[in-house]
């Protein structure tokens, strides 16, 4: 005899699964939690058990934090730095169960952001950045090379991965010799839950400023590294700043149209902080990149991934109409997950050597 499923059970099932899809193990490692973490988060949320994937998440983080704690009273500050940044990575994971800006998706984004402020004051290389606007402040986080800084590079996430998610990358280009801006620009992070700056015709400019942020630090020489829904954010700022010499697209679509698939739609309606059909088609089209319209100089790399679901293989090399450089390369990974999260490392060895050619890091 087949045994029923209760309605609400079936409904949590699917939920969890379309969350382990979309938030798979390869990338959690990505952002930063341990792979034990990660392998527990997703066994514990396939169970039956009535916690949330933000509750396991949380719990998790939790435990970093109660150890980071006891490891500074013994004063063992790597193995504290170490579980910041294990508990931020979580709670930044724990965030994505919700789509729109609810006070749990606030508190939990706003606890990872604590988390990684406790990182930093540890480390040597991170630190907070607050960029005012006149639309208000802009957050990320920029980390800072050991030596004399030349050139820089802004890393922009998409939909729902932002800033800290990022420090892995930051990190690649800084053991390099550039500073690394993690932003989180109009419509993501902490920009968006904390000031309410959100995407428009008038904010998409903002990006900008994060350029003048890190020539702040000296940098003369900038790049541009733009993730899933950021690869197009990113190919913006290159053909509206002609500061930008080097653009990285990993994942994008080069063409957008409001999407009929219920989570991207409410992630976008999150971003444009609209629910509105035409408002949101108005924004979308904004954002397409249209070759007769808008060119830019940099050098440009595709990165591209044979099993990502969201962008077909081959789909970014359109992005290279955009750009009058010789420089043009494509990387590709014949199994290769959405913006890459199962090569991880490799791609962000391979993304910052990039930029260190192009930027000519080495004259650092």
């Amino acid at each position: 005899m087949t045994k029923s499923v209760a309605p609400d059970s079936e409904v949590r099932r699917k939920h969890v699964a379309a969350l382990q899809r979309s938030i798979p193990i390869t990338r959690m490692v990505d952002y930063g939690v341990p792979l034990g973490d990660a392998l527990r988060v997703h066994e514990f949320t396939s169970t039956d058990a009535p916690e949330s994937w933000d509750d396991v998440c949380e719990a998790q983080a939790r435990r970093h934090t109660t150890l980071a704690e006891g490891a500074l009273r013994t004063r063992c500050t790597r193995t504290a730095s170490q579980a910041w940044r294990a508990a931020s990575a979580l709670l930044q994971c724990a965030q994505l169960n919700f789509n729109a800006d609810l006070p749990r998706k606030k508190t939990l984004y706003d606890l990872a952001a604590q988390a990684m402020a406790q990182h930093a004051a540890l480390s040597t290389d991170l630190t907070a950045c607050v960029v005012p606007t006149p639309s208000g402040n802009l957050h990320g986080w920029i980390v800072h090379p050991p030596k004399a800084v030349l050139a820089a590079v802004v890393v922009v996430g998409g939909l729902s991965g932002w800033g800290i998610s990022y420090l892995n990358m930051g990190r690649a280009l800084a053991s390099r010799g550039i500073l690394a801006v993690l932003a989180e620009g109009p419509g993501q992070g902490l920009s968006r839950l904390r000031e309410g700056v959100y995407l428009n015709e008038r904010t998409l400019p903002l990006f900008s400023k994060f350029l003048n942020a890190a020539g702040a630090s000296s940098a003369s020489r900038f790049g541009v590294w733009g993730n899933s829904f950021g690869g197009l954010l990113a190919a913006q700022l290159a053909a509206r700043d002609p500061r930008v010499r080097a653009v990285c697209i990993n994942g994008a679509p080069m063409t957008t149209s409001v999407p009929t698939f219920r989570t991207a739609r409410e992630q976008m309606e999150a971003l444009f902080g609209t629910r509105e059909e035409q408002e949101l088609t108005d924004r979308l089209g904004m954002l397409s990149m249209d070759p007769q319209r808008q060119q830019f100089a940099a050098s440009t790399l595709i990165v591209q991934g044979g099993r990502d679901v969201l962008v077909p293989l081959g789909e970014q090399l359109g992005f290279f109409a955009l750009s009058t450089a010789e420089e043009k390369s494509v990387l590709t990974w014949d199994d290769g997950e959405h913006t890459i999260y199962n090569h991880a490392d490799e791609r962000n060895s391979r993304i910052a050597d990039w930029f260190a050619a192009q930027l000519d890091a080495s004259a650092v």
